[in-house]
């Protein structure tokens, strides 16, 4: 799905990295989706959906919606996961580093 309004069309901003993104990516994400994005983290068996294996799909997806679904999550509809709403938590910056740090897995 597409991100609703208030996402579509947001970019990265050039300020984002990649390294400022590594370690909050490994303390929020990577019990989920492990720490190389592949979606094998420690917590993915219990998981149903299983956690995106990142690594692999990170280019199919925009920065918005990247964006949108860490700071959402995935408890609404059509995902009904487990992924929690980083937004409050998370700031909009380390999100976006987040963000960086996942362009630069491969898989």
């Amino acid at each position: 799905p597409e991100p609703p309004a208030e996402y579509a069309g947001i970019k990265m901003p050039a300020s984002s990295s990649a390294a400022a993104g590594d370690e909050p990516y490994q303390i929020y994400c990577a019990s989920c989706h492990g720490e190389k994005g592949l979606g094998d983290g420690v917590a993915a068996g219990s998981l149903n959906p299983a956690p995106q294996n990142l690594a692999k799909n990170q280019k199919q997806m925009s920065d918005a919606y990247l964006f949108w679904r860490i700071a959402e999550g995935g408890m609404m509809e059509p995902f009904k996961s487990a992924m929690p709403s980083w937004k409050g938590i998370l700031s909009d910056e380390q999100i976006w580093d987040i963000v960086s740090y996942i362009r630069t897995l491969s898989g």
